[in-house]
């Protein structure tokens, strides 16, 4: 009971109504003094071990939420949503396997899918791997994390570990990670020994005037945003050009397949573009139109 209280910072006078009400509704049983869930308490539990992590998954990819702020929101979430509320989710998603801390998320039926994945503390120098997880509590750590960087799906390679932490090696440069930090990361072998290259430049680097080749979008970028950037005809290929912006410097114009879209910075983020030969018949129209 002691650790079941530390864990949910209560103390062990208010632990014991808490036990007794979860006793009470078929929930809890107590077994040669040790505290178990009954198969009505499993299926409860998975339940909301469900609905948090769809709705972490949600936050993430619907609303954009950064990951440092998707586990308090879903903790409000997750008692409240029903089964047929999480099986619709489930069913918007695309039926995602892990939430955006890559954490895995369980079946109906409550089986696990397996997932390779290797304390980053316990990874060999000089070989690539990919993070597949970032725990996130304690908070200060994910946050810390991603501070430097590191986020489900970077790529990595450990080049130093000692006492006081570990150097990891990403497209960014080196990354000197703290013992407690690297303790809340998982990481597994990057596919076909994939190596990390160096980070593209992405349409808010892109000066007025300027011109490029859209390469893609980030791999992060998703949900609603992702869509609505690919039905404006933000892929791979199209050219764009930096038109102006505003007062504030806080959103560009960009002309795209002969449409003039705006965008704040954190959307033109999301862009990676590289160098694109000049579009001369779309430099005419504009000169056209300036006439």
């Amino acid at each position: 009971m002691a650790e079941i209280g530390g864990r949910l910072g209560l103390q062990p006078k208010a632990m014991l109504p808490l036990v007794e009400e979860l006793e009470a509704a078929g929930f809890l049983r107590c077994i040669a003094g040790t505290l178990e869930p009954t198969e009505a308490g499993d299926r409860l539990g998975m339940h909301v071990l469900r609905g948090h992590r769809f709705w972490e998954r949600y936050l993430s990819d619907e609303a954009q939420q950064p990951l440092d702020r998707l586990h308090k929101q879903a903790e409000r979430a997750e008692h409240r949503l029903r089964p047929d509320q999480i099986d619709a989710l489930a069913e918007h998603l695309g039926h995602p396997l892990v939430d955006p801390h890559g954490d895995v998320i369980p079946t109906p039926a409550g089986v696990f899918p397996e997932q390779e994945r290797t304390p980053l503390t316990d990874w060999p120098r000089d070989v690539s791997a990919v993070i597949v997880h970032i725990e996130d509590e304690p908070g200060r750590g994910l946050e810390d994390a991603l501070s430097a960087g590191l986020r489900p799906g970077t790529v990595l390679r450990v080049v130093g570990k000692d006492a006081s932490g570990i150097t990891c090696e990403t497209a960014e440069g080196q990354r000197r990670i703290p013992p407690a930090v690297a303790a809340q990361i998982d990481v597994r072998a990057s596919r076909g020994g994939k190596a990390f290259e160096p980070v593209p430049a992405t349409l808010a680097d892109l000066d007025i005037g300027g011109e490029a080749e859209i390469l893609g979008l980030r791999d992060r970028c998703s949900g609603l945003t992702r869509r609505r950037l690919l039905d404006l005809g933000f892929t791979p290929g199209a050219k764009i050009v930096a038109v102006l912006s505003n007062a504030g410097d806080e959103a560009h114009a960009y002309r795209i397949r002969d449409t003039l879209i705006a965008l704040r910075q954190g959307q033109a983020e999301q862009v990676l573009i590289g160098d694109g030969a000049p579009d001369t018949s779309q430099r005419q129209r504009e000169s056209q139109v300036s006439a």
